[in-house]
């Protein structure tokens, strides 16, 4: 009897309790962090920042060359390297305004380094790119990459790569006999920018939530866009009053630069 009191037992308190602990797990498991004051996280973001652009450099000295055709690399300033010049004394900042939810603005620091401008145009915010890219978190981990030059619509890109890349210039190229292209004069430079000019709050892909992101960026072309074919460029009805957001002046829930009316 005492036996046949421990099977059942056994057979029924166990799973009762497995599933007791499988619920506290999940409930675990399903709790969502509140998401954090944009203005505090902007705050701390370009601290840390401004941290790594202190402690690091780029090979500048390559760039004296105007030959010099391969990568922009970072580095810490430390042992033989105690010597070089921090970013911070070679990036240019700039102020950009993020609209929360609430109608407020929040200003944001986008940092960028030229390291060779190019010969060609700017693109504007929401024009078509050809370019060449990696994008990597401050630990140095790259999650997103390519090498082979590919077309980018700056207005489908996160803030930070949409008002970053502007700042470079396209170059030019040759087409070769065997109809290879060449490209040279083209802009190469480095983007940092925080989490809210990001992603923000969302986790994506290898990104963790809140992650300030660094991208290198080599433009050779740019196309100017007319999303919407009316004959107006994208860039003089996608956003003008600045706030990041594209404008819809007759109120249909269509953008201007996706409506041709």
């Amino acid at each position: 009897m005492q036996r046949l009191k421990e099977l059942i037992l056994k057979n029924i308190l166990f799973p009762i309790l497995v599933c007791l602990l499988l619920v506290s797990s999940c409930k675990k498991e399903d709790t969502v962090e509140p998401i954090r004051d944009v203005q505090e996280q902007s705050i701390a973001d370009d601290q840390i920042l401004e941290d790594f652009l202190s402690s690091h450099f780029y090979n500048y000295d390559d760039f004296s060359d105007p030959d010099f055709n391969d990568e922009i690399v970072m580095d810490t300033i430390s042992g033989e390297n105690a010597s070089k010049t921090p970013l911070i004394n070679q990036v240019k900042k700039e102020v950009i305004r993020v609209r929360t939810s609430d109608g407020s603005f929040i200003d944001h620091s986008l940092y960028y380094l030229i390291a060779r401008e190019g010969t060609g145009q700017h693109p504007a915010s929401v024009d078509s790119t050809y370019l060449s890219y990696e994008g990597q978190l401050l630990n140095g981990q790259v999650f997103d990459s390519s090498k082979t030059p590919i077309w980018f619509d700056l207005s489908e890109v996160v803030r930070g790569f949409k008002e970053g890349t502007p700042k470079l210039k396209s170059g030019d190229f040759t087409v070769n006999d065997d109809n290879t292209i060449n490209f040279f004069g083209y802009g190469r430079g480095i983007l940092f920018f925080p989490s809210g000019l990001g992603y923000f709050s969302s986790s994506t892909g290898a990104i963790p939530a809140y992650s300030p992101l660094i991208f290198k960026i080599d433009l050779y072309r740019i196309n100017k866009s007319d999303h919407d074919g009316d004959g107006i460029l994208s860039a003089d009805e996608y956003d003008q009053d600045g706030d990041g957001i594209p404008d819809d002046t007759d109120g249909d829930g269509l953008a201007d630069y996706l409506d041709a009316d």
